[in-house]
């Protein structure tokens, strides 16, 4: 009884300890470029248009952007009230699991004057 009171702790702790570095992994990150198509300043969400890589056909998709998100255009640092719809951008993005599509980092391809 006393070996297999080891092994089932063994097993538990192994179990524990696997699980623990899956959740210890950063969320895997996706990127997407296109044209914002909307914004809500009050949730803090982008909506991006962009051309689906498998079917070539238009999709959009819509990403939180927290408080921490890196958000630039060229070497500058821009706010999201800066971005406009119709603004070319490309967004680095996780999903966080519960709240849905996260941006980690979004860049404002716009050329234009700010």
């Amino acid at each position: 009884m006393g070996i297999i009171r080891v092994a089932i702790i063994f097993i538990l702790f192994f179990m524990v300890a696997v699980c623990g570095w899956a959740f210890d992994n950063d969320q895997v990150q996706k990127t997407v470029s296109g044209t914002v198509v909307d914004m809500d300043w009050v949730k803090s969400i982008i909506t991006v248009n962009y051309s689906s890589l498998i079917s070539g056909e238009a999709d959009e998709i819509n990403i939180i952007v927290p408080s921490e998100a890196e958000i630039t255009r060229g070497a500058q640092t821009i706010s999201l009230s800066d971005i406009e719809q119709s603004d070319p951008v490309t967004v680095v993005y996780y999903d966080d699991g519960s709240s849905g599509l996260k941006a980690r980092r979004i860049s404002d391809l716009n050329q234009g004057s700010m």
